[in-house]
C-alpha cells in the first residue's frame, strides 16, 4: 500500500482523506507534536478547533455588551450513588481503553484503487495481481471483461462506448504522459493533473471528457449516447454559460480546464485484443482559458 502511494500515488486510504495516514495519526501524530509535518487530517482537525475558539471568544464578547443580564437559578437535584456501581463502571472504562489500544496498534486502513487506476496496475505496468470475491486469480482478459460488464452499464460489452473504456482511454493516455491522474469529482470534471503528485502541489489542470464519433459532428455524436453522457457534457459542446461556469470553478481553484476528445472507432470490437482496442481511440485536447483584459494590455 506504501509503495503504490509514494511510487505513483495510487490510490486513496479508506480510512483518509486522501493519503493513507490512518496509522501515523494515531500512533506517531502526537508524539513529537510540531517536530514533524502535520497530516491533512490533523490540519483540518486544527483549523476547525481554531474556528469554535473563535466562535465561543466572540460569544462572549456579545454576552458582555448586553446591558441587562437574566439571572437563571438552575436547581441540581442531588443524587445518591452507589460506591459499588462507580468502581464498576472504572473498570469497563479501562477494559475500553485497551481494546482501543489493541486495535490502534495494527494498521487496519487498506488502499482504495479506482477500476481506472487498478487495470492500469494489472495491465500497463504489470504490478498487481487481481483476485475475484472467491480469491479466483483473474487474467488480464477476464479483468478487462469484469470492469467493462459492470452490473450499473446497459451497454454492450463489445460496444466502444463503454464507459469504463473511455475514462481508462484517458487515464492511460495521461499517465503514459508523465502526469498523475487523480478523481476530479469534488470539481465537476473527470480527472485532475498532477506533475508530480498532491503532496508537492496543487493540480495544475482538469480534464473532462467528451466522446464523439469519428462518423459524426459531435452534436449528433453526443445525442446518440444518451446511456452513456449525462446531460452536461452535451451541454459543454452546446451551451457557452456551462462552459463558463465550469471554467470560472477551475479558475478559482487555479486550474486550466482541458476538454479532451475521445474520438470513438465506427465499428464493433469483434473479439479485439485489449492491445487492439485501445489503439483505436484517438484523443485530442482543447485548453480552455479565461480571458482577461488587464493582463493582455
Amino acid at each position: 500500500m506504501e509503495q503504490l502511494w509514494k511510487e505513483g500515488f495510487f490510490g486513496k486510504g479508506s480510512l483518509s482523506r486522501s493519503e493513507p495516514t490512518w496509522f501515523w495519526r494515531n500512533n506517531n501524530g502526537e508524539k513529537g507534536k510540531g517536530k514533524q509535518k502535520l497530516s491533512a487530517e490533523q490540519v483540518t482537525e486544527q483549523r476547525r478547533i481554531a474556528r469554535k475558539r473563535n466562535k465561543k471568544s466572540r460569544a462572549k464578547q456579545a454576552q458582555n455588551v448586553e446591558v441587562v443580564q437574566q439571572e437563571i437559578i438552575i436547581k441540581e437535584d442531588v443524587k445518591v450513588i452507589n460506591i459499588e456501581s462507580v468502581n464498576t463502571q472504572k473498570q469497563i472504562i479501562e477494559e475500553l481503553t485497551q481494546e482501543d489500544e489493541t486495535v490502534l496498534s495494527e494498521d487496519i486502513e487498506n488502499l482504495i484503487l479506482t477500476t481506472q487506476e487498478a487495470f492500469f496496475l494489472c495491465y500497463g505496468l504489470g504490478i498487481i495481481d487481481i483476485y475475484d470475491s472467491r480469491d479466483n486469480l483473474l487474467s488480464l482478459e477476464e479483468c478487462w471483461k469484469s470492469f467493462h460488464t459492470a452490473p450499473n452499464m446497459n451497454l454492450n460489452q463489445d460496444d466502444y462506448e463503454n464507459s469504463f473504456i473511455i475514462r481508462y482511454v484517458v487515464y492511460h493516455y495521461f499517465r503514459s504522459l508523465g502526469w498523475v491522474v487523480r478523481c476530479g469529482m469534488k470539481f465537476g470534471v473527470d480527472y485532475v493533473l498532477y506533475e508530480k503528485g498532491p503532496v508537492f502541489k496543487h493540480s495544475e489542470y482538469a480534464v473532462i471528457i467528451l466522446p464523439i464519433h469519428s462518423s459524426q459532428d459531435s452534436s449528433q455524436s453526443l445525442h446518440s449516447c444518451d446511456n452513456l453522457l449525462i446531460d452536461y457534457r452535451s451541454n459543454c459542446m452546446t451551451s457557452w454559460s456551462w462552459m463558463m461556469n465550469l471554467n470560472r470553478v477551475c479558475v478559482q481553484v487555479k486550474k486550466s480546464l482541458i476538454l479532451c476528445y475521445v474520438i470513438i472507432p465506427p465499428s464493433s470490437m469483434n473479439n479485439a485484443t485489449i492491445t487492439e482496442c485501445i489503439k483505436k481511440y484517438d484523443i485530442q485536447q482543447v485548453l480552455i482559458k479565461r480571458c482577461i483584459p488587464s493582463k493582455f494590455k
